[in-house]
């Protein structure tokens, strides 16, 4: 086990070299796109105040006015990244001239040594505590992800939150202590070897939830506007719950049924395809997978990937001392290829929930990174498949 911990330590860190190397490289490149923009930004400022203090010198069309295609292109991005992120960028860089290029460089070097922290930590857990670390990772992650996306749909929805019989978060929070003794706390057998009292408990907390729901629509004064409101917010963090905590629930049942293995292996194979994505996005990426969504993803970006991730799935295998049955070799192929066609849609869902509600990220969870949701994403929508597959095929 020592000496899978330490393949494991060096694999995690050279993708992690690989992924900084990457962003610094190409954060340059945007850096002089948004300071040539800011560039441009100065002419029309300049050209404006000329304009209103000197307009008799002027005709409507100067050689000064900027085209379309410049507007156009400073609005895109804008949109793509975050519009006070980049307005800040251009700002600064207006005011100090390469302040643009120190603050993207600064953030790449946050998200390095918080990459390295968190490789730390969890390889710190991972020894000492084995199994039982990792599913104490396991609930915080759970709660994080929760919260986080709770957060970001309710940043705009307010309706009833002040004026609920129960206020929406504690009932927010009940509800995931129910989903989360459905699962998580069912499969870690917290109420017993046989789970006897489970089942019980857990139609108990779901039916003071229900109990909750009907009180707050039926308190005096309730409109259709806040029942409409309400239920939107039940059916977003029952979605939530669905989505994140049943999902990553699953990991506890492949920990205890088919060992530590196969609960990292699957995990490196959607590591080695987000990175491979995002390289071969950024070298060779001129066909938009689907913009509405996520603007940045390529079709070059995810065969790219694809490829990557089924080629390095056997591999990997060597990590964990599997390569030697042919069946293991089987089993990793299929999650290779689910984690190529299937996961990153979970990314993708990730992105229309913030662009549906003007979030840049889920949250600050992971300094340089964002949230919790904003890295296991497409982890938890592999979860599901690996344990099911295993307990089918393996």
């Amino acid at each position: 086990m020592t000496s899978i911990i330490r393949r494991k330590i060096l694999l995690g860190g050279f993708t992690i070299l690989l992924i900084n190397c990457a962003n610094n490289r190409y954060l340059l490149i945007d850096a002089t796109q948004e300071l040539s923009i800011a560039s441009t930004s100065s002419i029309r400022l300049n050209e404006s105040y000329h304009r209103q203090h000197h307009s008799q010198y002027y005709d409507r069309r100067h050689p000064l006015q900027v085209d379309d295609s410049m507007q156009t292109r400073r609005d895109k991005l804008y949109e793509i990244r975050g519009e006070d992120k980049i307005r800040g960028i251009v700002s600064s860089s207006v005011r100090g001239g390469g302040a643009g290029v120190f603050m993207l460089g600064g953030d790449a070097g946050v998200r390095t040594v918080a990459s390295i922290v968190m490789l730390g930590i969890v390889t710190l857990i991972v020894k000492v505590f084995r199994e039982q670390g990792i599913y104490g990772l396991l609930l915080l992650f759970q709660a994080v992800m929760y919260k986080e996306a709770c957060q970001v749909v309710g940043a705009r929805d307010r309706v009833s939150a002040d004026t609920s019989f129960v206020p929406i978060k504690v009932q927010q929070i009940w509800w995931f202590l129910t989903a989360l003794a459905g699962s998580s706390l069912h499969h870690l057998k917290v109420f017993g070897p046989s789970n006897l009292y489970g089942n019980l408990v857990t139609y108990l907390m779901a039916a003071v939830g229900l109990v909750m729901g009907v009180l707050t629509m039926a308190q005096d004064g309730a409109s259709e506007e806040l029942f409409r409101g309400y239920l939107g917010k039940v059916a977003s963090s029952h979605f939530a719950l669905i989505f994140l905590v049943w999902q990553s629930s699953t990991w506890f049942l492949t920990l205890q049924e088919f060992g530590i293995a196969w609960f990292l292996l699957p995990a490196l194979l959607v590591i080695v395809n987000d990175t491979m994505a995002y390289v071969f996005g950024r070298l060779f990426g001129n066909h938009k997978l689907i913009p509405n969504l996520s603007p940045k993803k390529t079709w070059e970006g995810f065969i790219g990937a694809a490829l990557s991730t089924i080629l390095a799935a056997h591999p990997l295998l060597s990590v964990f001392n599997l390569e030697s049955d042919l069946a293991n070799k089987q089993h990793v192929t299929a999650i290779a290829v689910y984690v190529s066609l299937i996961s990153p849609f979970g990314g993708f869902l990730a992105s229309a929930v913030k662009r549906a509600y003007g979030a840049k990220d889920f949250g600050s969870f992971i300094p340089g990174h964002g949230g919790a949701i904003d890295r296991l994403d497409c982890q938890v929508v592999t979860a599901p498949f690996v344990y099911f597959y295993l307990k089918t095929f393996g």
